[in-house]
Protein backbone atom coordinates (compact mmCIF):
# COMPACT_ATOMS: atom_id res chain seq x y z
CA UNK A 1 0.00 0.00 0.00
CA UNK A 2 1.38 3.46 -1.22
CA UNK A 3 1.66 6.04 1.45
CA UNK A 4 2.41 10.03 1.04
CA UNK A 5 5.85 9.70 1.84
CA UNK A 6 5.82 7.71 -1.44
CA UNK A 7 5.26 11.43 -3.50
CA UNK A 8 7.61 13.88 -2.42
CA UNK A 9 5.44 17.35 -2.44
CA UNK A 10 6.59 21.02 -1.49
CA UNK A 11 6.19 21.84 2.25
CA UNK A 12 2.95 22.95 2.47
CA UNK A 13 2.66 26.25 4.36
CA UNK A 14 0.58 29.65 4.89
CA UNK A 15 0.92 32.32 1.88
CA UNK A 16 2.42 35.44 2.92
CA UNK A 17 0.78 38.80 1.71
CA UNK A 18 3.05 39.12 -1.18
CA UNK A 19 2.03 35.85 -2.32
CA UNK A 20 -1.40 36.43 -2.24
CA UNK A 21 -1.03 39.53 -4.31
CA UNK A 22 1.11 38.23 -6.81
CA UNK A 23 -1.39 34.56 -6.86
CA UNK A 24 -4.48 37.16 -7.15
CA UNK A 25 -2.59 39.12 -10.21
CA UNK A 26 -1.84 35.87 -12.19
CA UNK A 27 -5.38 34.19 -11.46
CA UNK A 28 -6.80 37.62 -13.21
CA UNK A 29 -4.28 37.85 -15.72
CA UNK A 30 -4.99 34.04 -17.15
CA UNK A 31 -9.22 35.44 -16.72
CA UNK A 32 -8.51 37.96 -18.96
CA UNK A 33 -6.60 36.98 -22.02
CA UNK A 34 -7.46 40.55 -24.37
CA UNK A 35 -5.40 42.29 -20.65
CA UNK A 36 -5.79 44.40 -17.87
CA UNK A 37 -4.54 48.17 -17.94
CA UNK A 38 -3.14 49.76 -14.46
CA UNK A 39 -6.63 51.42 -14.03
CA UNK A 40 -8.30 48.61 -14.00
CA UNK A 41 -5.85 46.89 -11.52
CA UNK A 42 -6.88 49.64 -9.16
CA UNK A 43 -10.14 48.77 -9.69
CA UNK A 44 -10.64 45.22 -9.78
CA UNK A 45 -8.04 44.52 -6.68
CA UNK A 46 -8.42 47.69 -4.56
CA UNK A 47 -6.78 45.79 -1.51
CA UNK A 48 -3.52 46.07 -3.19
CA UNK A 49 -3.14 48.71 -6.26
CA UNK A 50 -5.91 51.44 -4.36
CA UNK A 51 -3.81 53.41 -2.23
CA UNK A 52 -3.79 57.32 -2.34
CA UNK A 53 -0.19 57.09 -3.73
CA UNK A 54 -0.82 56.34 -7.60
CA UNK A 55 2.75 56.41 -8.10
CA UNK A 56 3.21 54.09 -5.08
CA UNK A 57 0.76 51.15 -6.51
CA UNK A 58 2.41 52.07 -10.14
CA UNK A 59 5.92 50.71 -8.77
CA UNK A 60 4.53 48.16 -6.61
CA UNK A 61 2.52 46.74 -9.89
CA UNK A 62 5.75 46.91 -11.89
CA UNK A 63 7.87 45.31 -9.39
CA UNK A 64 4.67 42.26 -9.21
CA UNK A 65 4.88 42.10 -12.91
CA UNK A 66 8.78 41.53 -13.31
CA UNK A 67 8.49 38.88 -10.22
CA UNK A 68 5.98 36.76 -12.34
CA UNK A 69 7.94 37.07 -15.10
CA UNK A 70 11.44 36.40 -13.81
CA UNK A 71 9.09 33.05 -12.44
CA UNK A 72 8.54 32.52 -16.33
CA UNK A 73 5.36 34.06 -17.06
CA UNK A 74 5.48 35.73 -20.53
CA UNK A 75 3.42 39.09 -19.63
CA UNK A 76 3.97 41.98 -22.00
CA UNK A 77 1.81 45.51 -23.10
CA UNK A 78 -0.35 45.75 -25.83
CA UNK A 79 0.81 48.32 -28.47
CA UNK A 80 -1.25 50.70 -30.19
CA UNK A 81 -0.02 53.47 -31.67
CA UNK A 82 1.36 54.85 -28.19
CA UNK A 83 2.20 53.21 -25.05
CA UNK A 84 0.06 53.99 -21.70
CA UNK A 85 -0.13 51.40 -18.83
CA UNK A 86 -3.34 53.58 -18.13
CA UNK A 87 -4.84 52.67 -20.88
CA UNK A 88 -3.16 50.05 -22.58
CA UNK A 89 -3.60 46.63 -20.98
CA UNK A 90 -1.13 44.24 -19.98
CA UNK A 91 -1.22 40.68 -20.89
CA UNK A 92 0.08 37.49 -20.71
CA UNK A 93 1.23 35.83 -23.81
CA UNK A 94 0.53 32.31 -24.48
CA UNK A 95 3.09 29.71 -25.83
CA UNK A 96 2.82 29.94 -29.48
CA UNK A 97 3.51 26.21 -31.63
CA UNK A 98 6.51 26.12 -33.76
CA UNK A 99 5.37 25.20 -36.80
CA UNK A 100 8.78 26.06 -38.70
CA UNK A 101 10.49 22.97 -40.61
CA UNK A 102 13.67 22.02 -39.05
CA UNK A 103 16.21 19.63 -40.92
CA UNK A 104 18.62 17.17 -39.38
CA UNK A 105 22.51 17.87 -40.71
CA UNK A 106 22.32 14.56 -43.08
CA UNK A 107 18.85 16.43 -44.73
CA UNK A 108 20.25 19.14 -46.21
CA UNK A 109 23.29 17.69 -46.97
CA UNK A 110 21.22 15.63 -49.53
CA UNK A 111 19.16 18.33 -50.40
CA UNK A 112 21.96 20.72 -51.51
CA UNK A 113 23.15 17.91 -53.70
CA UNK A 114 19.60 17.79 -55.16
CA UNK A 115 20.01 21.87 -55.64
CA UNK A 116 23.17 21.87 -57.50
CA UNK A 117 22.79 18.41 -59.03
CA UNK A 118 22.41 20.83 -62.24
CA UNK A 119 23.16 23.97 -63.85
CA UNK A 120 21.26 26.34 -61.19
CA UNK A 121 18.61 28.33 -61.43
CA UNK A 122 17.97 31.79 -59.64
CA UNK A 123 15.17 29.95 -57.93
CA UNK A 124 16.93 27.12 -57.04
CA UNK A 125 19.82 29.28 -55.59
CA UNK A 126 17.12 31.87 -53.93
CA UNK A 127 15.66 28.54 -52.44
CA UNK A 128 19.37 27.47 -51.04
CA UNK A 129 20.13 30.71 -49.19
CA UNK A 130 17.34 30.66 -47.22
CA UNK A 131 17.33 26.65 -46.46
CA UNK A 132 21.19 27.14 -45.54
CA UNK A 133 21.59 30.57 -44.40
CA UNK A 134 22.78 29.22 -40.82
CA UNK A 135 24.53 26.41 -42.50
CA UNK A 136 26.40 27.52 -45.11
CA UNK A 137 29.23 24.93 -45.04
CA UNK A 138 26.44 22.83 -46.41
CA UNK A 139 25.97 24.22 -49.74
CA UNK A 140 28.42 22.34 -52.47
CA UNK A 141 31.39 24.36 -53.34
CA UNK A 142 30.80 23.75 -56.76
CA UNK A 143 28.21 25.69 -56.69
CA UNK A 144 28.25 29.61 -58.17
CA UNK A 145 25.59 31.83 -58.73
CA UNK A 146 23.72 31.73 -61.69
CA UNK A 147 23.60 34.49 -64.49
CA UNK A 148 20.99 37.13 -64.87
CA UNK A 149 18.93 36.08 -68.18
CA UNK A 150 18.96 39.31 -70.29
CA UNK A 151 15.76 39.02 -71.89
CA UNK A 152 16.79 41.96 -74.16
CA UNK A 153 20.19 44.48 -74.45
CA UNK A 154 18.61 47.45 -72.37
CA UNK A 155 19.85 47.26 -68.77
CA UNK A 156 17.03 48.37 -66.19
CA UNK A 157 16.77 51.95 -65.11
CA UNK A 158 17.61 52.01 -61.16
CA UNK A 159 16.76 56.21 -61.37
CA UNK A 160 13.48 56.10 -61.35
CA UNK A 161 13.43 57.95 -57.95
CA UNK A 162 16.17 60.63 -59.40
CA UNK A 163 13.88 61.60 -62.24
CA UNK A 164 10.45 61.86 -60.67
CA UNK A 165 12.15 63.94 -57.91
CA UNK A 166 13.52 66.21 -60.92
CA UNK A 167 10.12 66.29 -62.47
CA UNK A 168 8.83 67.61 -59.28
CA UNK A 169 11.27 70.21 -58.77
CA UNK A 170 11.17 71.47 -63.05
CA UNK A 171 7.13 70.92 -62.83
CA UNK A 172 7.58 68.44 -65.66
CA UNK A 173 5.10 65.49 -67.31
CA UNK A 174 6.35 61.88 -66.95
CA UNK A 175 5.03 58.66 -68.55
CA UNK A 176 5.16 56.06 -66.45
CA UNK A 177 3.83 52.60 -66.40
CA UNK A 178 2.39 51.59 -62.84
CA UNK A 179 2.66 48.22 -61.31
CA UNK A 180 2.01 45.40 -63.77
CA UNK A 181 0.00 47.57 -66.07
CA UNK A 182 1.40 47.24 -69.51
CA UNK A 183 0.07 50.75 -70.59
CA UNK A 184 1.08 53.98 -70.55
CA UNK A 185 -0.11 56.82 -68.18
CA UNK A 186 0.99 59.95 -68.02
CA UNK A 187 0.72 62.05 -65.49
CA UNK A 188 2.26 65.40 -63.32
CA UNK A 189 3.83 64.76 -59.96
CA UNK A 190 3.18 66.97 -57.25
CA UNK A 191 4.44 65.61 -53.99
CA UNK A 192 6.28 63.00 -52.66
CA UNK A 193 4.18 61.66 -49.53
CA UNK A 194 5.67 59.32 -46.99
CA UNK A 195 3.24 57.72 -45.01
CA UNK A 196 4.00 55.68 -41.44
CA UNK A 197 8.08 54.92 -41.42
CA UNK A 198 8.40 53.19 -44.76
CA UNK A 199 5.72 53.62 -47.57
CA UNK A 200 6.61 56.72 -49.67
CA UNK A 201 3.60 57.72 -52.28
CA UNK A 202 3.58 60.01 -55.15
CA UNK A 203 0.85 62.57 -55.55
CA UNK A 204 0.46 63.32 -59.23
CA UNK A 205 -2.33 64.40 -61.54
CA UNK A 206 -3.39 61.60 -64.24
CA UNK A 207 -4.20 63.46 -67.21
CA UNK A 208 -5.99 59.71 -68.41
CA UNK A 209 -7.94 59.79 -65.40
CA UNK A 210 -8.37 63.56 -65.29
CA UNK A 211 -7.78 63.80 -61.54
CA UNK A 212 -5.21 63.76 -58.65
CA UNK A 213 -3.96 60.14 -58.16
CA UNK A 214 -1.87 58.83 -55.22
CA UNK A 215 0.89 56.06 -56.60
CA UNK A 216 3.10 53.68 -54.89
CA UNK A 217 6.68 54.89 -55.14
CA UNK A 218 8.57 51.40 -55.79
CA UNK A 219 5.90 50.78 -58.28
CA UNK A 220 6.29 53.67 -60.75
CA UNK A 221 8.89 52.63 -63.71
CA UNK A 222 9.56 56.19 -65.46
CA UNK A 223 9.68 55.56 -69.49
CA UNK A 224 9.71 58.81 -70.75
CA UNK A 225 10.87 62.66 -69.24
CA UNK A 226 8.59 65.19 -71.04
CA UNK A 227 9.72 68.77 -71.54
CA UNK A 228 5.53 69.91 -71.27
CA UNK A 229 4.86 71.67 -68.48
CA UNK A 230 1.73 70.97 -66.29
CA UNK A 231 -1.74 71.26 -67.92
CA UNK A 232 -3.40 71.09 -64.57
CA UNK A 233 -3.00 74.14 -61.59
CA UNK A 234 -3.85 72.26 -58.49
CA UNK A 235 -3.23 73.75 -55.03
CA UNK A 236 -2.09 70.22 -52.69
CA UNK A 237 -4.38 70.40 -49.82
CA UNK A 238 -4.26 68.69 -46.19
CA UNK A 239 -6.90 66.67 -47.21
CA UNK A 240 -4.93 65.34 -50.24
CA UNK A 241 -1.89 64.84 -47.80
CA UNK A 242 -4.34 62.73 -45.09
CA UNK A 243 -4.15 58.97 -45.91
CA UNK A 244 -6.48 57.99 -42.99
CA UNK A 245 -8.67 54.72 -44.45
CA UNK A 246 -11.91 56.71 -43.54
CA UNK A 247 -11.25 59.04 -45.89
CA UNK A 248 -11.04 56.68 -48.99
CA UNK A 249 -13.20 57.11 -51.54
CA UNK A 250 -15.45 53.78 -51.23
CA UNK A 251 -19.00 55.28 -51.19
CA UNK A 252 -20.93 58.86 -50.68
CA UNK A 253 -19.92 60.22 -47.50
CA UNK A 254 -22.52 58.95 -44.88
CA UNK A 255 -22.91 59.77 -41.36
CA UNK A 256 -22.52 57.07 -38.63
CA UNK A 257 -23.55 57.88 -34.66
CA UNK A 258 -21.24 56.05 -31.64
CA UNK A 259 -21.81 55.56 -27.78
CA UNK A 260 -17.54 54.13 -27.02
CA UNK A 261 -16.70 53.01 -23.74
CA UNK A 262 -14.86 55.42 -21.49
CA UNK A 263 -11.91 52.54 -20.93
CA UNK A 264 -11.89 52.53 -24.87
CA UNK A 265 -12.37 56.67 -25.09
CA UNK A 266 -8.52 57.16 -25.49
CA UNK A 267 -8.15 54.90 -27.97
CA UNK A 268 -11.06 55.83 -30.19
CA UNK A 269 -9.65 59.19 -30.59
CA UNK A 270 -6.21 58.05 -31.43
CA UNK A 271 -7.87 56.06 -34.42
CA UNK A 272 -10.04 58.96 -35.46
CA UNK A 273 -7.61 61.31 -35.78
CA UNK A 274 -7.35 62.66 -38.98
CA UNK A 275 -10.65 61.48 -40.12
CA UNK A 276 -13.79 63.65 -40.09
CA UNK A 277 -15.71 63.45 -36.86
CA UNK A 278 -16.60 65.17 -33.90
CA UNK A 279 -18.29 64.49 -30.44
CA UNK A 280 -21.94 65.87 -28.83
CA UNK A 281 -22.44 64.76 -25.28
CA UNK A 282 -21.78 61.51 -25.07
CA UNK A 283 -21.79 61.19 -28.49
CA UNK A 284 -19.82 60.77 -31.91
CA UNK A 285 -20.22 61.53 -34.91
CA UNK A 286 -18.42 59.94 -37.92
CA UNK A 287 -18.13 61.19 -41.39
CA UNK A 288 -16.97 58.53 -43.52
CA UNK A 289 -16.77 57.54 -47.47
CA UNK A 290 -15.44 53.75 -46.41
CA UNK A 291 -17.14 52.78 -43.55
CA UNK A 292 -15.40 49.37 -43.43
CA UNK A 293 -12.46 50.82 -42.13
CA UNK A 294 -14.31 50.89 -38.94
CA UNK A 295 -14.63 47.47 -38.28
CA UNK A 296 -11.20 46.41 -37.70
CA UNK A 297 -11.13 48.77 -34.53
CA UNK A 298 -14.28 47.02 -33.19
CA UNK A 299 -13.05 43.46 -34.29
CA UNK A 300 -9.91 44.22 -31.93
CA UNK A 301 -11.96 46.06 -28.91
CA UNK A 302 -15.37 44.81 -29.70
CA UNK A 303 -16.37 46.06 -25.49
CA UNK A 304 -15.20 49.65 -26.79
CA UNK A 305 -18.93 49.76 -28.58
CA UNK A 306 -22.12 51.02 -26.22
CA UNK A 307 -24.63 52.15 -29.04
CA UNK A 308 -24.44 52.93 -33.26
CA UNK A 309 -27.31 53.16 -35.47
CA UNK A 310 -28.59 50.00 -36.33
CA UNK A 311 -28.14 50.14 -40.03
CA UNK A 312 -24.65 50.39 -39.16
CA UNK A 313 -24.34 47.31 -36.67
CA UNK A 314 -26.68 45.09 -38.81
CA UNK A 315 -23.48 45.87 -41.75
CA UNK A 316 -20.87 45.25 -39.20
CA UNK A 317 -22.77 41.81 -37.93
CA UNK A 318 -22.96 40.98 -41.77
CA UNK A 319 -19.05 41.50 -42.06
CA UNK A 320 -18.00 39.41 -39.14
CA UNK A 321 -20.56 37.07 -40.21
CA UNK A 322 -18.82 36.90 -44.03
CA UNK A 323 -15.35 36.40 -42.38
CA UNK A 324 -16.64 33.41 -39.90
CA UNK A 325 -17.98 31.53 -42.62
CA UNK A 326 -14.78 31.93 -44.59
CA UNK A 327 -12.83 31.01 -41.37
CA UNK A 328 -14.41 27.04 -41.95
CA UNK A 329 -12.51 26.28 -44.63
CA UNK A 330 -9.47 27.27 -43.29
Amino acid sequence: MTSFEDFPMIEVKKMNETEVRLFALLFNLLREPKGISFQKFRNIMPRFYKNEDIESDRKKLYRDLNQLKSLGFNIKVAQFGYQSEDYFPYYLEKESINRSLKFTKEELEYLSQVLFAAEPTQESFSLSQKLFSHHLDLIPKFAKQPKEESGSEETPDSSHTEKILQAIKDKRALTIQYGYDASERVIEPYRLVRKNTTDFYLLAYDRGKKSLRRFILPRITVKKESKEEFQSNLKITNQDLNFHPLLLKKHPEIEIPFQIHNDYEDRWKLFLEGANFEKAGEEYRVRTTNQNALFQFFVLSPEALVSSSEVWKETFLSYTKHWEDLYQFV
